[in-house]
């Protein structure tokens, strides 16, 4: 562990020339949104700042988030009060990620959807047919319940992120299209075990209903949120990232951040200010996981960019 703190720098703990070579040593920074940027609740401390100096040094700025619950329209106005005018094409999130992969795979047919209605409004627009449900409660008896979720609808993908009113009888129906046929796909949004709201909060998150339908049915999902692999290549390629080493990702979580980042060859840096303490990242032993620096949030950025002008 204290091998890996040693190795693993905080950015305002670097020298006046490792902090030059650090900033000279990437083009495009991929921002991380919730636990960066904000909190479910309010923008963090430098944020906008952080946005505006990075941009002013030259860098490219996109942003990288596993949070499909808002629409596009959200992110812009949030980003907006940060002073930063987003195209749609700035944003990547599972949603689009999904709408870019079956398109690719010309993708013809119905899927299944657990996910928020912004969601599902996604993969709607973008022209694809979906099912949903069931969203009420259902009696507590099993040849009801059967009845509901054992139907014959064509299902040809289940596809599943985050979902508030997930409920059992929604996963034995993805369960139940799964096992149909395997030729019906299982993609996964958001593969996120915890979400931090805020200091203290941290709740549930999609990705163990996700493990769950891969046990029961005994194939791993296509992911196209972070640390997806085939959200990989999607990400290189849309961004023109011929050398992903020149990219710096900034994120706050050490599963779904740092270890996309490993997989892209990207450099990594993780900020405190969201799901993860210094104590866990210290912990992890996950060599994918780890970040090569650290910041106590972005603010760190802005005095790095003041120091090194």
């Amino acid at each position: 562990m204290a091998e890996h703190q040693e190795q693993c720098r905080h950015i305002l703990h670097l020298s006046k020339k490792e902090a030059k070579q650090f900033l000279d040593s990437f083009d495009t920074v991929l921002f991380d949104c919730d636990g960066v940027l904000w909190t479910v609740f309010e923008p963090i401390e430098g944020a906008n700042v952080a946005l505006e100096l990075t941009r002013e040094h030259g860098k490219c700025v996109k942003f990288i988030t596993n949070n499909s619950v808002r629409p596009f329209a959200s992110y812009r106005q949030q980003l907006l009060g940060l002073g930063y005018n987003a195209e749609e094409a700035d944003i990547i999130h599972p949603a689009r990620s999904i709408v870019h992969y079956l398109r690719a795979r010309k993708f013809d047919g119905l899927i299944y959807c657990l996910g928020t209605e912004n969601f599902k409004a996604t993969l709607r627009q973008a022209g694809f047919e979906l099912i949903d449900g069931p969203t009420q409660p259902l009696p507590e008896s099993f040849h009801q319940i059967i009845a509901t979720v054992h139907d014959d609808a064509p299902v040809r993908a289940v596809v599943v992120d985050i979902d508030f009113n997930v409920n059992y009888p929604k996963l034995m129906r993805a369960e139940m299209y799964l096992k149909r046929s395997e030729d019906c796909l299982l993609i996964a949004g958001a593969s996120d075990k915890t979400i931090h709201v805020r200091h203290g909060c941290d709740i549930i998150g999609p990705g163990w209903f996700v493990e769950m339908l891969e046990q029961a049915v005994g194939r791993r999902a296509i992911l196209l949120g972070k640390p997806g692999y085939q959200l990989r290549a999607g990400v290189v390629q849309e961004y023109g990232l011929k050398q992903p080493s020149r990219t710096l990702l900034v994120g706050d979580m050490l599963e779904q951040d740092m270890a996309f980042g490993s997989l892209c060859g990207f450099q990594k840096l993780l900020v405190l200010s969201g799901g993860t303490t210094k104590e866990q990242m210290g912990r992890t032993n996950n060599t994918l996981q780890q970040p090569d620096y650290y910041a106590d949030s972005v603010a760190d950025l802005v005095q790095l960019f003041a120091e090194n002008k």
